[in-house]
């Protein structure tokens, strides 16, 4: 697939991001170094393989990463913090120009915290602060908004894609902020670097989407979806352009009529992933758009609000 890059300038939060940062949307790859599953950051990483790797993420397309680490071995005593090998991992992402955000698991704490109370709320204001000195940093989370966490999550299963583009877009439809992909083979497998051709739509273009945010109405009907709702149209809208995010969800081929309200222009849209030009057709009741989704489909569409 082809992408246009839009002639502008130039990721669901897991916790509030900083202020300089609000502009920013993240579309990331779960990554502790080569091989790691979690919690490993506590273990010395190869850091030229590490480097390798976040420079082949950020080839691919993608602007963050999320890495984690383990109570249990970044606090092996009381006051005691070995974050020696996340820091590396941070400071090679910011060599990568990738920004960072980090999860942090307290669900199995260390031997010597089982009778304090008020250990791991310790542990995450200190490694919030220390982890906070690094610009590349975002965010940093603990338990308490481990569902936004998931959430910001898509697994990425060999062959499935397009299923992780749909999630993607579906996320982002609903006002994801910061969005993360994880392999479940492999820390950087084939399926999850193409991706990177889709998550560079957003992240290439970060001028368009960061004001968006997702708008009430917009859509009068989908007339040709099936029953259910397998297919959805929601609207992304800033003061200088709207957005319009066609999903279906179904794994057959659905060809569907979108009407849209009257104030939605009907012409000059842009493909974001193709690049072509798309004309609304003018109705009485509004504008409308007939378009053919292949299975697992998404369509994003955009015009500026200063075009007719």
């Amino acid at each position: 697939m082809r992408i246009a890059l839009l002639p502008v300038a130039l990721l669901l939060s897991l916790v509030p991001q900083r202020l300089g940062d609000a502009a920013f949307v993240g579309i990331g790859v779960w990554y502790a170094g080569p091989d790691a599953r979690p919690p490993a950051t506590a273990t010395a990483p190869d850091i030229d393989a590490v480097r390798r790797d976040l420079t082949t993420i950020r080839r691919a397309g993608f602007n963050a990463i999320t890495t984690w680490i383990a109570w249990r071995d970044a606090e092996p005593q009381r006051g005691v913090h070995a974050l020696g090998a996340l820091e590396r991992i941070i400071a090679a992402a910011a060599q990568a120009d990738l920004k960072v955000a980090v999860v942090a698991y307290t669900d199995a704490p260390p031997v010597w915290a089982a009778n304090d109370a008020q250990a791991a709320a310790r542990f995450l204001e200190y490694i919030s602060k220390r982890l906070s000195l690094h610009e590349a940093v975002l965010a940093v989370s603990g338990p308490s908004p481990a569902a936004e966490a998931v959430r910001g999550r898509i697994d990425v299963q060999s062959g499935k894609a397009p299923e992780a583009r749909l999630a993607m877009w579906s996320e982002l439809a609903r006002g994801a902020r910061h969005l993360a992909f994880a392999a479940t083979d492999t820390p950087l497998s084939p399926a999850l670097l193409s991706l990177g051709e889709t998550a560079g739509v957003v992240t290439r273009n970060l001028a368009l989407f960061a004001p968006l945010r997702p708008r009430t109405g917009g859509v009068a009907a989908i007339a040709g979806a099936v029953a259910g709702g397998r297919v959805e149209v929601r609207l992304l809208e800033s003061p200088e352009a709207i957005l319009v995010i066609g999903l279906n969800y179904d794994p057959a081929p659905r060809k569907v009529t979108i009407m849209f309200s009257p104030e939605i222009p009907e012409a000059i849209w842009q493909n974001l992933e193709t690049g072509t030009a798309v004309n609304f057709i003018m109705a009485k009741a509004g504008p409308f758009y007939e378009y053919t989704f292949g299975p697992r489909d998404a369509l994003v569409l955009m015009i500026r609000k200063g075009l007719r």
